[in-house]
């Protein structure tokens, strides 16, 4: 729709450019128009492609951060209520105990 518009209006540019200089300079200033335009899309599609294929993070960095992340938390929580941690521990060491238990059944 946006793209429509913006033809539509270099269309009528184009056509009150016709009144004033002459139906050749007119469709001249258009073209010329019409290129600069085409120019900045091309050169914004060149950087979304350029942004798109840039190097992504891999799998392994990105656990690493989140595993930072958590041990900071962790510190953080420890220091403010050590009473807390250790229920927490215990909650895990809980469930650790439980899920192996039921594969060791299988």
């Amino acid at each position: 729709m946006g793209l429509g518009g913006l033809g539509l209006l270099i269309a009528a540019f184009v056509i009150w450019l016709s009144h004033v200089l002459g139906i050749a300079a007119a469709a001249a200033v258009g073209g010329g128009v019409l290129l600069v335009f085409m120019l900045m899309v091309m050169g914004f599609g060149v950087l979304a492609l350029r942004r798109m294929r840039a190097r992504q993070p891999s799998l392994m960095s990105e656990a690493i951060g989140m595993l930072n992340l958590g041990m900071r938390m962790a510190t953080l929580v420890i220091r403010r209520d050590p009473s807390k941690v250790l229920l927490a521990a215990m909650i895990a060491g809980a469930m650790a105990e439980h899920f192996s238990r039921n594969r060791q059944n299988d």
